[in-house]
């Protein structure tokens, strides 16, 4: 009688978890996802790199003597042409100097082209054997140093002629004033910067390129930089200069970008604006899936692949980006496969997911 109560005790037990299985096979939980295929697609590598832009003309403007600022003409962002008087400066010393070196050069020039006629006059003589060969070298010797202390005047007064000039500085390039912040009755040490002209009709911005992409650079080539300061403005630029040596350290080629500034209108990109500059290098065909679909977990990335209403959780190598795409690097996911692309939030590997309107294609 025990054994037979025993036997109906296991059974009901069995009867009780099979029908428990059933029941939650049937009341499995099916979380909303929308999906897309993982596609090939024909993508353009980017290099970006953090810059700084400058103008293609930048000249500071100082002073070769110390003087007193007489007169101030321009201020700053004023335009100046070449040769245009910005500031008028006074030196007495500078201005001594110069007209000493005028009067002493004056006076070497004369005394050479007098020794200068004697000497080719001797020459002339002493061909026809009409002097002596003493006399001769004794005017040649004269002419010699006549012609020594001219050059060496000459090169003292140009010297002063040239700082003198400069106390009245002009620009020496077409552009706009910068730096100027001098005020009239201001002394000025020797050296010390009184100005700068900017031309900011072309801006340059450079950066060090990677080797593994060296050959798809080409002058004249397209580029863009996005200007932070003018609210992430993207910009178009050119590759002006590569150059072919790379840096010791960095083993990278320094590539030079060249801007166009008219065209941007009011959005003028003004002297150490900070820019982002982005340069092509090539196209390749990957696989991409759209940027949203990736999962980052404990730095890892990550997407859910779909395979007959369940996900598993795949590890992946993200690549190039061209939003709203990115490249994706894994020996499990082809081309066409179902991922998860909405849906993603508390997401797990192994559960089961029915698709909702709005699907992706």
């Amino acid at each position: 009688m025990k054994k037979k109560i025993l036997c109906m005790v296991m059974a009901a037990i069995i009867f009780t978890g099979c029908g428990k299985e059933k029941n939650e096979e049937v009341n499995v939980q099916k979380k909303p996802i929308v999906s897309t295929a993982a596609t090939m697609r024909v993508i353009t590598d980017k290099y970006e790199a953090d810059s700084n832009a400058i103008p293609k003309n930048k000249i500071d403007h100082s002073l070769d003597s110390a003087g007193t600022v007489v007169k101030i003409y321009k201020k700053n962002g004023d335009k100046v042409k070449k040769g245009e008087l910005v500031i008028k400066l006074k030196d007495s010393k500078a201005e001594g100097e110069y007209y000493s070196a005028r009067a002493s050069f004056e006076s070497a020039k004369s005394t050479f082209q007098t020794t200068k006629n004697n000497y080719n006059k001797y020459i002339i003589l002493y061909n026809k054997k009409l002097v002596s060969e003493t006399e001769f070298l004794d005017y040649k010797n004269k002419f010699t140093d006549a012609e020594g202390n001219y050059l060496s005047k000459k090169a003292i007064y140009l010297d002063n002629k040239e700082k003198n000039r400069k106390l009245s500085r002009t620009a020496e390039i077409d552009g706009v004033v910068g730096n100027l912040f001098l005020k009239e009755g201001a002394e000025v040490k020797q050296g010390d910067i009184l100005f700068t002209i900017i031309d900011e009709s072309e801006m340059e911005v450079s950066v060090d390129f990677p080797g593994k992409w060296f050959s798809k650079l080409e002058v004249g080539g397209p580029a863009e930089v996005i200007v932070g300061d003018l609210g992430n403005k993207t910009v178009k630029a050119y590759i002006k200069e590569i150059n072919p040596v790379a840096d010791i350290e960095t083993k990278k080629y320094r590539v030079k970008l060249g801007i166009d500034n008219n065209i941007n209108n009011k959005d003028i990109i003004k002297d150490g604006m900070y820019v982002k500059a982005v340069v092509p290098a090539g196209k390749r065909e990957v696989l991409t899936i759209p940027q949203e679909s990736i999962v980052i977990r404990n730095l890892l990335s990550y997407i859910f692949l779909i395979k007959d209403g369940v996900v598993k959780r795949i590890e992946v190598t993200q690549g190039a980006v061209q939003a709203p795409y990115i490249e994706i690097l894994s020996d499990v996911v082809k081309s066409g496969d179902k991922i998860v692309v909405e849906g993603l939030f508390g997401l797990a590997d192994g559960d089961h997911v029915e698709e909702v309107e709005g699907t992706k294609k």
